[in-house]
């Protein structure tokens, strides 16, 4: 055999150990090395925040309702009253005077009535004997119906005379503070001039700001605090309103205290957990335009979706808490890749 036939076949021998060499290679030795760890190990109930201050459904101005001068005002600012206390006498010398008139017109009302319906009666029993004529009879008819209608009117003003006399005295409608007292004793006030301002003191609720993002979060959040001066109210969610304040891109919402109730005024922070358990926003990746985690699924990467409100967020998430969540390395993987885990 020929130098040249020796050289030949030695060549094709290396090459075909370098072709079974590579045969040889096992898929471990292919897979991507990846860390992993278990989802029990990162999961949380996350909890946010919004600025909170309490508020007093009852924020009211009280008014005269009748014209007279204050004989006298009771309160002072920052005192505390029930619901009927007496705020403000006013003078009602006047009122009683209309009352008397209204009450002797209507006694005067009553007896023309009186005697219009005894002359209709008598008008009828002449008819029937034709000693009166159709046009007299219809005259004191028409009387009678008259005076019979001038007596609702005279009973009206009556009433009103009374009602007046009992918008002399001014009285609490609801139990509060004294914030403000705007009128002093002597003046003459006229309807709508402000005596005091009321600040209720049990119809209290907590405004916060919710940004767009939170909204969905504190509908379903189990636990709900109002934070203020180290102390921590629980309260309930009543209703967010949907009116979305274009300066700032939030919505109000407005909570009910549950037990203890925090001064009015008090501002401080909201702030809730949800009753489902998130996963951290630093182990989602995105493929397709979807928010998602890699897991370990025999030996291959399974993208799972998540249902997240976006990025940077951590998400919901409900899957077996052995699941193993693919950590370093998850950027670069694709979905089915596999995977061979290196965990330090």
């Amino acid at each position: 055999m020929t130098q040249g036939r020796w050289l030949f076949l030695f060549t094709a021998i290396v090459f075909l150990n370098v072709v079974v060499a590579n045969d040889d290679e096992t898929p471990a030795e292919l897979a991507t090395p990846v860390s992993s760890t278990t989802l029990d190990q990162i999961l949380f109930f996350p909890s946010r925040e919004a600025p909170a201050t309490v508020v007093s459904l009852n924020n009211s101005m009280i008014s005269a309702e009748i014209s007279g001068e204050i004989l006298e005002l009771l309160v002072q600012t920052g005192d505390e009253v029930k619901k009927d206390d007496v705020l403000a006498k006013i003078d009602c010398e006047a009122y009683e005077i209309a009352k008397q008139r209204a009450s002797s017109a209507l006694n005067s009302g009553y007896a023309r009535s009186k005697y219009a319906k005894q002359r209709l009666s008598d008008a009828e029993r002449l008819r029937n004997s034709r000693a009166i004529s159709s046009d007299q009879l219809n005259m004191r008819s028409s009387e009678a119906g008259a005076l019979a209608s001038e007596i609702g009117v005279l009973s009206a003003d009556l009433k009103e005379a009374k009602r007046r006399i009992t918008k002399c005295i001014v009285t609490a409608p609801f139990d509060a503070v004294v914030v403000a007292r705007e009128a002093s004793v002597g003046d003459y006030i006229r309807p709508g001039s402000v005596l005091v301002r009321l600040l209720d003191l049990n119809n209290l609720e907590v405004s916060a700001k919710i940004q767009q993002q939170d909204v969905d979060s504190l509908k379903i959040a189990g636990t709900i605090s109002f934070i203020t001066s180290g102390k921590t109210y629980s309260v309930t969610n009543r209703t967010v309103v949907p009116l979305v304040d274009s300066r700032i891109r939030s919505y109000e919402a407005r909570l009910n205290f549950s037990n203890d109730v925090a001064a009015t005024g008090s501002a401080g922070r909201l702030r809730w957990e949800s009753d489902q358990v998130h996963i951290p926003a630093d182990y989602l990746v995105e493929r397709n335009k979807q928010l998602g985690i890699f897991i370990n699924k025999n030996g291959s990467a399974y993208f799972h979706v998540l249902d997240t409100m976006g990025n940077g967020l951590p998400a919901p998430i409900d899957l077996p808490e052995n699941t193993e969540v693919i950590t370093t390395g998850r950027y670069g993987l694709v979905d089915g890749q596999a995977i061979k885990i290196v965990n330090p």
